[in-house]
Formats: C-alpha cells, sequence, structure tokens
C-alpha cells in the first residue's frame, strides 16, 4: 500500500539531511540498491553513493542549501521542485574555485518502496549553473 504523506515526508527528511549535513541520515533513506538517472546516465544513490555525493557537492559548495517548494505524491512517486543554491569556493572534479553564487532550478521525482527511495529521476538546468559559476563544465 502507498502512502503519500509518509513518502512525502521521506523526502522532506533527505532534504533536511542534505541542508543540515546530516548524511548519516542516508542510511535510513536511500535504499541499498538505490539508482539516480541522471543526465542520461545511472549512478548509485545507495546509502554509501549518496553520502559521496553530498560530500562532494557541499565541500565545493560549503554553503550549498536545497530550497523545496513544492511536492506532488502520487502512488510510490514523489515529485519535488528543488532548486538549489551554493557558493563555488573549493575544487570540484578538477575545475578551480571561483567563489561566484549559482541558483539551479532542479526537479526530482522519487520512487519510494519499502520506505526508502529506490530510485530517482533529477532533471536540472547544468547549464545554467556553470554559467552562473564562470566556468567550462568538466568534460
Amino acid at each position: 500500500m502507498t502512502n503519500p504523506t509518509a513518502h512525502k515526508a521521506l523526502v522532506q527528511s533527505f532534504v533536511d539531511a542534505w541542508n543540515q549535513r546530516d548524511f548519516a541520515r542516508f542510511d535510513q533513506l536511500m535504499a541499498p540498491d538505490a539508482v539516480l538517472n541522471v543526465g542520461g546516465g545511472a549512478v548509485s544513490c545507495s546509502p554509501d553513493g549518496t553520502r559521496a555525493i553530498a560530500e562532494t557537492w557541499t565541500t565545493a559548495f560549503p554553503d550549498w542549501r536545497f530550497d523545496l517548494v513544492t511536492m506532488v505524491a502520487e502512488g510510490d512517486l514523489v515529485a519535488a521542485h528543488m532548486p538549489y543554491a551554493g557558493t563555488f569556493s573549493h575544487p570540484l572534479n578538477g575545475l578551480l574555485p571561483t567563489h561566484r553564487s549559482a541558483h539551479v532550478d532542479e526537479m526530482v521525482i522519487f520512487q519510494i518502496a519499502d520506505n526508502r527511495v529506490a530510485r530517482a529521476w533529477e532533471v536540472y538546468d547544468e547549464a545554467g549553473m556553470w554559467r552562473q559559476l564562470g566556468v567550462q563544465p568538466p568534460a
């Protein structure tokens, strides 16, 4: 049985974990075999995979923060409009920091199974992010 209210609370907890830098919480939020589909590819968003992603981005952007604007839940899916913002202050994947800030629009669809994120589809304005930061996107 699906519970849209509980599914939305799980996504809220996911956003809170990022914003509060409580990355240990991913152990309870993410399924061990969870997958993130982004940019035409798929990467692990298991607890360890999600933690690695979060640590990489919040190291490069120490003030990184999601703004959870809205959520819509139906069945086992939650669609979340969750733009983020941050200042590029530390190296990221070979890119030198510009100390410029970006505000990036993002939508994520989360699929919930057994009270954990099992799959996610992320779409964000990557070109706009790199443009705001004043760097060429990594190859």
